[in-house]
């Protein structure tokens, strides 16, 4: 076969790509981990700055694949990621890359069930560990620690884990746990757990500590949330500025409360939830779209602690309007929803019949008012002409005299 050669028209740029990474770390790795390396190393010959959030537009992919990406080259000794003094995220550094070996370590039964040695060495650890806490009981599945083959095509929630959760939420929401070291250590070499961990110090833009771990993990164990849930609720706090686990696990419990197991409840919640922010600041003709810390505490309240729904909220707003055209505030939204809330208001039916409640009272008072002040005019009337006659006649009886 003849020889051929490769050469360009238009004086392109190109990357230089390690022969060890094509050789030996790309040949069994998914195409899109790929594809966010070679960027990367796009990137590194730009030295430019960028955002995960730019790397998945060019992809037209979500933060998370590229996080899930980043961790896996990281894992494999590819990547590096830099921090400040303060634990702040500045940086990737690609690390120089080294031939793998080439014995093949796998058995023929590992390879049926699509794992290698490091898969399976790995779950040998947790079972280990799990036997070694099996005294202090958590809310987590035991296939789900030991990635059996039931676990693996366990893709939605169940029957069973939703009459689980009923049973659940019947109770009281589950304590905090301390978790024994061992166990922590564990459940990070849980790939889903880890991935999750990775993508929340991707998106805090710092390290975790010790009691963020424990709090994503007291949601993942204790309130056995589905690991797809738990990514989207880590998601959704970061798009609303909530960079905090303490705001996570708050919201992660109003979840639990509300029975939302799934991925799509959570997000036709959380899309109801953040136009609720919004419409009460139009209907107070407060020209923002995003409430201050005072402001967003009070709806918080109103959604979360009262559990009324936006129209409830907003027929709130517009009595607010109605009774202080130019001076309707928060204070004065929340006095008449604590009032609906007393009144164990649920409906928009519930405030009609209050409304109407109302008038009649008011109609009872009026009458009673009426006949009150004819009876004390008649008294009144009556005392004052007997006094006038018993004068009289003092009077006549003294002339007389």
């Amino acid at each position: 076969m003849e020889t051929i050669t490769i050469t360009t028209q238009n004086h392109e740029t190109y990357s230089a790509v390690s022969n060890f990474f094509i050789d030996y770390y790309m040949t069994n790795v998914n195409g899109e981990f790929v594809k966010v390396y070679l960027y990367l190393v796009r990137l590194l010959n730009s030295g430019r700055a960028i955002t995960v959030a730019d790397i998945a537009d060019h992809f037209n992919s979500t933060e998370k694949d590229i996080c899930r990406a980043i961790r896996y080259w990281i894992k494999e000794g590819v990547l590096q990621l830099e921090y400040t003094q303060d634990k702040v995220l500045t940086g990737i550094t690609m690390l120089p890359l080294t031939p793998k070996s080439t014995t093949t370590k796998s058995s023929s039964l590992l390879s049926m069930l699509g794992m290698t040695e490091d898969d399976a060495e790995n779950n040998e650890i947790a079972v280990i560990n799990e036997m070694a806490t099996t005294s202090k009981p958590t809310g987590s599945n035991t296939a789900k620690s030991l990635g059996t083959n039931e676990d693996l095509s366990a893709n939605k929630t169940t029957e069973d884990d939703k009459e689980m959760m009923a049973i659940k939420q019947s109770s009281t929401i589950p304590k905090k746990v301390s978790y024994k070291a061992s166990f922590i250590e564990s459940k990070q070499e849980d790939e889903d757990f880890g991935n999750l961990l990775y993508q929340t110090e991707i998106y805090f833009g710092k390290p975790l500590t010790q009691t963020d771990i424990n709090t994503l993990l007291y949601i993942y164990e204790e309130l056995s949330f589905h690991p797809d849930l738990l990514e989207y609720l880590v998601e959704y706090c970061v798009s609303i500025g909530k960079k905090s686990c303490r705001y996570i696990e708050a919201v992660a419990i109003e979840w639990y409360k509300n029975g939302i197991t799934q991925v799509e409840d959570a997000k036709l919640a959380s899309k109801n939830y953040n136009s609720i922010y919004v419409a009460v600041l139009k209907q107070l003709g407060i020209p923002r779209r995003v409430p201050t810390p005072t402001e967003t505490a009070f709806i918080d309240t109103w959604y979360n602690t009262y559990a009324f729904n936006k129209n409830i909220i907003m027929e709130a707003c517009k009595r607010a309007i109605a009774a202080k055209p130019h001076s309707a505030n928060f204070n004065y939204v929340n006095g008449i929803l604590e009032s609906w809330y007393k009144q164990n208001v649920r409906k928009l039916s519930d405030i009609e019949a209050l409304d109407k409640k109302w008038e009649e009272d008011k109609k009872k008072k009026t009458t009673s008012n009426k006949v009150s002040t004819t009876r004390y005019s008649n008294y009144q009337n009556s005392t004052s002409k007997e006094i006038a006659d018993e004068f009289e006649a003092l009077f006549l009886q003294e002339a007389n005299q």
